[in-house]
């Protein structure tokens, strides 16, 4: 689970007029030797030496393609026996062949690292059993949380490499010991950058416990509990008998936990009201520092865990629920002249919380140019063309459905003009005609589907310690769709049984 070398690269992507060494800029780049010589001892006369730093980066930018040459056809690259494995590549090099080369993007920048292959990289074992892979994807990771966004422009990130480390922008001079306390030696131990920022910033009291790695420090100040359940539905609806509305509920909770103890244990109950409508989780995954999960009833569930210093991911789940919390159908035609009748209809469940943080209804329109409303009839709130894309109308429900009827309807009349083309857009070659969607967007405030929610009255800490506790609860949509009913729609069938049975192959 060691690293050869890892860098960070600042690259103007398809700058033709660009040189070659104005380009690309390293801003980061460090070679461990310690673990070169356990390769070479390894590889014996299949070792391929690292190229000089200049000669490694411009390879590798040819073989991702982000340069002038990714314009031409390079067979070793582009050709159809080329196996891709991304985001793992094999670069070309004056010694001979590298492998494998992990690369990721965050903040504009690549992220690059040679991991170790125990037993020798020439016998290409397969990449799940490569276990300086997943330690450098970790390393990567932990790097880019760290230096987070640079400046906007990335001439002004290529500016930071003609720096010494005496002058050089604080985030990357601090990298450089980020990385030797992550990843002492070529192996990473810790690659959190809160844990690593507690080590490198703040100095432990003298401790009568032995303090974990992943939590070196204990919190002084005031004890908090902060608890956050954000629950999220996906829903496809066809308004096709034929095919079955689909839709599913998951949720993540979140933690934050500042306790003055050495190592506190926390417990607490995902608590659903024990009636007819409640939803118990149907899969949870827990964060690794939960040491036990007790389920005292089929909508109980308990939590013992010692948090770490940082915010983190206690748990996520899916579940099912029996209904949506919001059923339509949207009818789209098209006329003569390009204009087009649309008439959309929302119905809220009886059982759904009637208060939103913000309720709306996009409806695009590809491949016809920009829209305009002619006439609008609205039961509720307004409708209004987007000020991001001229295709796109926006229908603003408001904070509450109609008390009495739980229902909205929308009737418009729109016109196209298709002789403006919005090349700059991004089109969606199946919505043609008829074929066209509707995408709601909505959030509630102390709420779920599966009515999860921390119990606080039940949250206990050991050892018994004053805390200040919080938890909050929402419910939003992530991806909630409506296709129109006189058109297409894309469907995803479950595969054949014969397909997904298990078959032993000697």
């Amino acid at each position: 689970m060691s690293i050869r070398a890892v860098w960070i690269l600042a690259i103007r992507i398809g700058d033709d007029n660009a040189r070659e060494d104005e380009g690309t800029r390293t801003l980061f780049s460090k070679v461990y030797p310690t673990v070169e010589r356990r390769v070479k001892a390894t590889e014996h006369d299949s070792y391929v030496q690292l190229a000089d730093n200049a000669s490694f980066v411009n390879s590798l930018v040819n073989k991702l393609g982000l340069q002038t040459t990714g314009k031409q056809f390079i067979e070793t690259r582009d050709g159809c026996k080329h196996i891709d494995q991304k985001p793992v590549f094999e670069v070309d090099t004056v010694y001979g062949k590298v492998w494998p080369v992990l690369v990721i993007q965050q903040y504009g920048l690549l992220y690059c690292c040679l991991p170790m292959v125990e037993g020798g990289s020439h016998l290409r074992p397969p990449l799940i059993k490569i276990s300086g892979l997943s330690a450098g994807f970790s390393l990567l990771l932990g790097m880019a949380d760290f230096l987070g966004e640079l400046p906007s422009t990335v001439d002004e990130v290529i500016e930071y490499t003609h720096m010494t480390m005496h002058n050089m922008h604080p985030k990357l001079a601090e990298l450089y010991y980020f990385v030797s306390q992550a990843a002492p030696f070529g192996t990473p131990k810790d690659t959190n950058p809160a844990t690593v920022r507690d080590i490198m910033t703040k100095q432990s009291p003298a401790l009568t416990h032995k303090q974990p790695a992943w939590k070196p420090n204990i919190y002084k100040g005031k004890s908090s509990l902060y608890f956050a359940v954000k629950e999220q539905i996906r829903a496809v609806q066809y308004d096709d008998l034929k095919v079955p509305n689909v839709w599913d509920v998951y949720g993540t909770v979140v933690c934050h936990a500042e306790l003055e103890h050495t190592l506190p244990e926390v417990s607490v109950n995902l608590y659903s009201p024990t009636h007819s409508k409640a939803t118990p989780p149907e899969t949870l995954v827990t964060h690794p520092c939960v040491q036990a999960i007790e389920s005292a009833s089929s909508v109980k569930c308990k939590l013992k865990f010692t948090p770490p210093n940082e915010m983190f991911v206690l748990c996520q789940y899916s579940a099912r629920v029996m209904h949506l919390p919001i059923k339509g159908f949207y009818q789209m035609k098209e006329k003569e002249n390009n204009t087009i009748d649309l008439l959309v209809q929302l119905k809220l469940n009886e059982n759904l919380k009637n208060s939103f943080s913000h309720c709306f209804v996009n409806l695009p329109f590809f491949n016809r140019g920009p829209v305009s409303v002619s006439e609008c009839l609205t039961s509720q709130g307004n409708l209004s063309v987007s000020t991001a894309d001229p295709r796109v109308l926006v229908w603003n429900i408001g904070q509450k459905f109609p008390s009495k009827t739980l229902e909205v309807i929308l009737k418009a009349t729109l016109r196209c003009d298709p002789s403006k083309k919005l090349s700059s857009l991004q089109q969606d070659e199946f919505c043609i005609g008829n074929n066209c969607y509707i995408q709601v967007y909505f959030k509630i405030a102390d709420y779920s589907l599966t009515n999860c929610n921390i119990d606080s009255k039940t949250v206990q800490v050991t050892p018994s310690i004053k805390y200040k506790i919080n938890s909050v609860t929402e419910l939003q949509a992530s991806d909630y769709k409506i296709w129109n009913s006189h058109g297409d729609a894309v469907v995803g069938f479950p595969a054949p049984k014969f397909l997904t049975i298990y078959r032993h192959v000697p």
